[in-house]
């Protein structure tokens, strides 16, 4: 995860790290999960402030601020992993689900905070809702490919126990 979740700054100025956040509370115990979430937005952040340019001040910063808060409180609302999540690989995919759409609204919410603190980007309706596809897409992406590694180990630690 946190190689992909790397390598998504590569392709976006703004990593999914909602879908990362989500999935790493989905995934591990609350501590691995908050530090996997902010050792994806450092990357991000390192990345954006060497390659990518972005400017050094006080705006910049408190955007970078916020997104490294804000995806650790989506980690920490998908580690609750309430019992339904626990049960079934159906009730952990509705947990993501559930997860993401709470943790997506409090990560954006913080965002809208800070624009509306510092004036700068236009986060329409319209470009809220591309931000929240992609991260959808990125999360079923990143739970199917989580879903085929476990299933994966189950099955050969089967094989390896006959």
């Amino acid at each position: 995860m946190l190689a992909i979740g790397s390598a998504s700054s590569i392709i976006y100025p703004h990593a999914p790290l909602v879908s990362f956040a989500t999935l790493a509370g989905i995934t591990l115990n609350r501590r691995q999960a908050v530090v996997s979430a902010l050792l994806i937005w450092f990357v991000n952040q390192f990345y954006g402030f060497t390659i990518r340019h972005y400017p050094l001040s006080a705006i910049a910063l408190s955007w970078g601020i916020t997104m490294g808060l804000g995806s650790v409180v989506v980690a920490l609302i998908a580690s609750m992993q309430p019992r339904l999540s626990r049960r079934s690989w159906v009730g952990q995919s509705v947990w993501l689900g559930m997860a993401l759409l709470l943790g997506f609204a409090t990560y954006q919410s913080g965002i809208l905070l800070v624009n509306q603190w510092v004036g700068m980007h236009g986060l329409t309706a319209d470009v809220l809702m591309r931000i929240f596809v992609r991260d959808l897409v990125w999360a079923i992406a990143l739970f199917a490919l989580y879903t085929v590694f476990v299933l994966t180990y189950q099955r050969l630690f089967q094989r390896i126990s006959r």
